[in-house]
Order: C-alpha cells, then structure tokens, then sequence
C-alpha cells in the first residue's frame, strides 16, 4: 500500500500504538436549532464511513484534511481520500530494525524453518462501514460484535509487541458480502499474508479458504462453528468447536459422572434434533467401548412437543438414584421451559440433572430456580469467569483504553489474536503443522487442536488426509448457587 493511497497509516512504534479506531466509529453530527432560524456554531470536526472530515470557516463546509496539526501520540496519518474499503495497514519499516542477516519476508525462513523477522496478518471482519447512517449518526447493530472483537485483538497487540513480536498487520472490512470477499482476495496485503484471521459468514470465508487452500496461507476461521466451509485443507484451522464438538464434549463430562444407564436423550421428533442423537451415541460408544448398548432415548412427538402437552417421563426416572437428561434443543426456549418444568414435578423426592445446549445461557423467560434445582449444565465455546484475577486485569486494561466494558466478543478477539500471534513467533508460517501438539489456555477459552480426518482415511491409516484443523475445547459450565460456574 502507497502512503498517497486512502486510509493508510503509519505505525512508529508498535507498542505504544493504536491502530486508529474505524471511521465509522464515532459519528459527529451538526445540531440546528428549531426555532428562529438560529443554527448553532458547527462541530470543528465530523467522522464519516469516508474518513473524518474537518470544518473550513472560509469555505462553510466539512473536507479532507492535507495536514495534521497537533499532536498525535504516536500515530502518524496523511490525505484520507474519500473510500471506506480500503485497510488499515500498518508499516514495519517505520520501526523495526534492519537486520542485513534478518530473512527474506517471503522467503521460508532460517534454513526453510518458517521462522521470520516478520510476519503479515491480515485480519478480515464484518466492521459493515458502509450501514452507518450519516444524519443520524451511530453505530449499525451488525458492526458491534466486530468491533469488540478488533478492540480486544488490539490490546493482544499490544502484548505481542511487548513479547517481541514483529507484525505487520492489515485489517479489512468484510461487509459479510461474498463479493466484497472475493474482491480483497487481489489485495496485496492478502497475497502476502502469513495468516490471516476472518472472515466471518460462511460464503466469504469458503471464499477465502479456498484461496488458502490454493495459495498455502494458513486460515483462522473465529467464530464459524460448521464443518463444511472446506475440505482436505490442512491450511484451515477452526478455532470456534463444531457442534458434534459440543456434544462429545457434554457426553464425555456426563460419563466422567454417571454411568450410561443413568442417561437419557431428550428431543422432539424433528430431524435438526434427531440427527444430533447420533453425535451423543457415537461419543458414547467411543468413550465407553460399549457398542452392544446405546444410551436411552426419548423422542418426543413434535405436535405434543408444540402444544406442551404431557410428557412420559416417569419411566426415566431412576428411584434413589440420579437421573440425566441431556436436551440438545438448541434455541426453542418455550419448548426447554415445558421440559424442564415437567421434569421438575415428575422427579419429585429423586435426584436429576439436566444438560443443556450454549444458547440456554441467554434464556431470559426460564425460572433460575429450575436452573439450580435441576442442576443445569451446559456447553460453551469461552466463558469469562470475572472473579478471576486475569479477567479483572484484562477488563481494567480494556476500559482505560475504550472507556467502556468488554463484551464477549472483545476476549475472543483478544484470545485468538495472542494465541495466534504467539504461534508465528514460537513456530513460524508452518505452525499449523504443530498446534495439534500443544495446548494453552487463555482468558474465556482453551485451545486444544486436532485434526479432522474422515473414518475411511483414519481406518486406511491416511492421516495425512486432513480435512481442517479445529478447535476442540469445550467449556462445561454448571448453574450453581444462582450462576454458571466452570465445572472442567
């Protein structure tokens, strides 16, 4: 990227600095009064998804600034010409040393080890820049989960920068558009990419793995949970567990705690649920060894299901002894209240304990009191625990940087980002070939990788034959004294 062209930015120090908040951030708009045709004395400055404009007396109107007066911490910025799709990218050769022994950038590194002086992320999200609303200023709805994520990924870093990291970094506006995808695929910033991290729907990031795939750039896919963005591509790496992973991962806590004829399925008779049976009876069996006895099932009618009529749940009722249901119903809360209030009246004096799907946590209409009574678990990708002294620091940090309070999404970006960016520094642009050796935990998560290989190639012995890489760290929370806390 040029200096003349639109939004760059030049970084001198990593460290100290702030990759400028997005355009679109905050929007400053002219106030006019209503009566007696007064107009009140006008904004010295506005920010519009073009760039922040700058009010001139002489000419009456708001325009791009050719200079910047005033200082600027460590930021320094030229002309932003009117564009809101180009990156923010941010330029090493302002303040890293040249080494004349230091590796080519797009060479392999030390002696092919991958190993560089410099690696280049170029990290795509849906900011959707272009939704903002001029008159009204604002920020679209569809742009605070991005950008909670980009927060938290710049305070990561920060911390890369303090570790040693050197990083050259790009940041591109997605628009959760297929074409706008496919478009930033030409940027030089993405053919000379080591990683990069985004995008997040699934038809730009198949998009976006398939140029992985072809062009050997290692992908983090964030937040995409399913399993057929991409295949036998060993250069995709799913960091947010699948939902087969949520239900191994429930199966194999409720088997570390009961034994198997203590445990029935629970589902409406529809086919998203009962297809979800068979990821449970196959993480039982794998688990237990037990092939000859799957695990109980209560499939209930869906039109009994729909009208929340009785359910038959006597007969799983285990006398002096305690029941688990695992419910994987994943967002119809009116259904999961039926449940769980029928199961409350049919245990009576016996024990049980229910299993829940991740949305369960945002249910609002449900009592806490059949949560504690039934000793609901669920399953979660991250989980913020902020009695921890980590997360306290980490929050305290986030506000005096943005002056507000993190959202979820600002420690996943914030955990992914270091854990990443840690990665390229320990094992160079072939990490990918590694991570499924190591662990690490982080703030709202673990990760913990493995390969996907399909069972005809892992019983023809083709684990070469790698489908992707995911993350396959669960969270298991249980409700407990009137809130979630993490059980494993």
């Amino acid at each position: 990227m040029k200096k003349s062209d639109p939004y760059y930015f030049t970084l001198k120090n990593v460290k100290n600095s702030v990759l400028l908040f997005l355009s679109f951030f905050v929007i400053v708009t002219l106030s006019t009064s209503c009566g007696g045709g007064r107009t009140n004395t006008p904004a010295p400055e506005i920010v519009t998804p073009e760039g922040t404009k700058v009010y001139n007396p002489k000419s009456g109107r708001y325009e791009f600034p050719t200079e910047v007066t005033g200082k600027m911490d460590t930021v320094e910025w030229t002309d932003a010409r009117p564009s809101a799709n180009d990156p923010i990218e941010s330029d090493p050769s302002q303040y890293l040393e040249k080494d004349s022994n230091e590796p080519d950038p797009n060479s392999e590194g030390n002696n092919g080890t991958g190993i560089l002086g410099t690696y280049n992320v170029a990290i795509m999200i849906p900011f959707n820049a272009h939704k903002v609303n001029d008159l009204e200023g604002g920020i679209h709805a569809s742009s605070i989960a991005s950008l909670n994520f980009y927060e938290g990924a710049k305070l990561a870093l920060d911390q890369l920068s303090d570790e040693g990291a050197n990083l050259n970094v790009t940041v591109m506006d997605t628009k959760r558009s297929e074409t706008e995808a496919n478009s930033l695929l030409n940027r030089s910033a993405l053919q000379d990419a080591h990683m990069i991290i985004g995008p997040y729907s699934s038809k730009p990031l198949e998009k976006v793995a398939e140029f992985a795939k072809l062009n050997q750039k290692t992908l983090i896919s964030p937040v995409n949970t399913s399993g057929k963005i991409t295949s036998e591509n060993p250069f995709y790496l799913q960091a947010n567990p699948s939902l087969q992973s949520h239900c191994e991962a429930i199966m194999k806590h409720a088997l570390d705690q009961y034994s198997a004829d203590q445990i029935v399925l629970v589902v409406r008779d529809k086919a998203a649920e009962v297809n979800r049976l068979k990821y449970f009876q196959d993480a039982h069996m794998a688990i237990s060894g037990n092939f000859a006895n799957p695990l109980r099932e209560y499939r209930i009618d869906s039109k009994v299901a729909e009208e929340f009529g009785e359910l038959e749940l006597l007969p799983y009722i285990k006398k002096d002894e305690t029941t688990v249901f695992i419910v994987p119903s994943y967002s119809n809360e009116t259904f999961v209240s039926n449940v769980m209030r029928q199961i409350e009246i049919a245990k009576g004096e016996n024990d049980v304990v229910i299993y829940g799907m991740p949305r369960w946590i945002e249910f609002d209409r449900i009592s806490y009191d059949y949560f504690e009574n039934l000793k609901l678990h669920v399953s979660t990708s991250n989980f913020v625990d902020k009695e921890d002294d980590k997360i306290k620091d980490f929050i305290k940090k986030f506000y005096e940087r943005y002056g507000a309070l993190p959202e979820e999404d600002a420690f996943k970006g914030y955990d992914l980002t270091l854990y990443f960016g840690r990665q390229l520094m320990k094992n160079g642009i072939y990490f990918k070939d590694v991570i499924d050796t190591e662990t690490a935990q982080m703030l709202s998560t673990k990760f913990d990788f493995e390969r996907n290989v399909t069972p005809e190639d892992i019983a023809n012995e083709r684990l070469d034959k790698i489908n992707f890489l995911e993350n396959k760290y669960v969270n298991i929370l249980k409700f407990e004294d009137y809130y979630f806390q993490k059980v494993n």
